[in-house]
């Protein structure tokens, strides 16, 4: 199994995870054109998808799934929140997630977080034994995310904004307090402490996603994540918003 990103953060969020012929995108907060742009440049087409899995109905995550699916008569999973958010659009394979779900060869395990919006979830994968959690929106760490997160080969966990930076930044007030609240997003320091709550033997990539472009830098980033690892071989990326991350393998080779 293996994963990529089309791009990460506020303008926009879509993760490809693949299993031999099986590819499923979490999220697409890209416009069409764009999305189509950046698959290519990970040598898709729209029509080699499997399905896409939708953690919530905010639009740098939700923005560009009813126009890819309806073109391409894709499978959209979401929880029945996101569906009530985002009623009125007619699709035709509009799928409720209640628990855990295949596709082709990958199963989903969506996992519900402290985020602002209707029903959000975040996800874990599993294709012959391997495991990746990609957990991209979420306020506040609890007990039922680290449990549900531990036992990875591959983890993508966001690490938003450095708290400093927010509320000395240029955010107006209701934001900042929006983003850094239990329901917002994480800043370094959580993600750094959630990373070390999940570490574990077989964990070797840890990638850094949805880094905020006005309240954070890659190099806080790389600083939070090294502290978190304390000198471990885990490979560290951070996934940017314009380039996402290529190809990545969720086993080690």
């Amino acid at each position: 199994m293996r994963f990529a990103s089309l791009g990460s953060g506020s303008r926009g969020n879509g993760t490809v995870i693949s299993h031999h012929d099986t590819h499923v995108l979490l999220d697409c907060g890209f416009g069409y054109r764009d999305a189509v742009t950046r698959l290519a440049r990970l040598g898709l087409e729209p029509d080699a998808l499997a399905a896409i899995v939708v953690t919530h109905e905010h639009s740098d995550h939700w923005g560009g799934v009813a126009a890819l699916a309806s073109k391409h008569d894709l499978p959209v999973y979401a929880s029945r929140g996101t569906w009530i958010e985002v009623r009125g659009h007619n699709l035709s394979h509009a799928v409720e997630m209640r628990g855990a779900f295949q596709v082709g060869d990958i199963s989903v395990q969506p996992v519900t977080v402290p985020h602002d919006a209707r029903e959000p979830v975040q996800c874990v994968f599993e294709s012959d034994g391997q495991r990746l959690g990609v957990l991209s929106d979420l306020g506040s760490v609890s007990q039922a995310v680290v449990a549900a997160f531990k036992e990875l080969d591959a983890l993508s966990v966001e690490f938003n904004h450095d708290r400093e930076m927010l509320w000395a930044g240029p955010y107006p007030e209701f934001l900042k307090t929006r983003v850094g609240g239990d329901y917002g997003h994480l800043n370094n320091g959580q993600a750094a402490q959630l990373v070390q709550a999940v570490q574990d033997p077989r964990l070797h990539t840890v990638v850094a996603c949805h880094v905020s472009e006005t309240n954070n830098t890659p190099e806080l980033v790389r600083d939070a994540l090294d502290q978190a690892l304390n000198g471990s071989t885990i490979e560290r990326i951070v996934a940017s918003q314009a380039d996402g991350l290529d190809w990545m393998n969720v086993g080690q080779q």
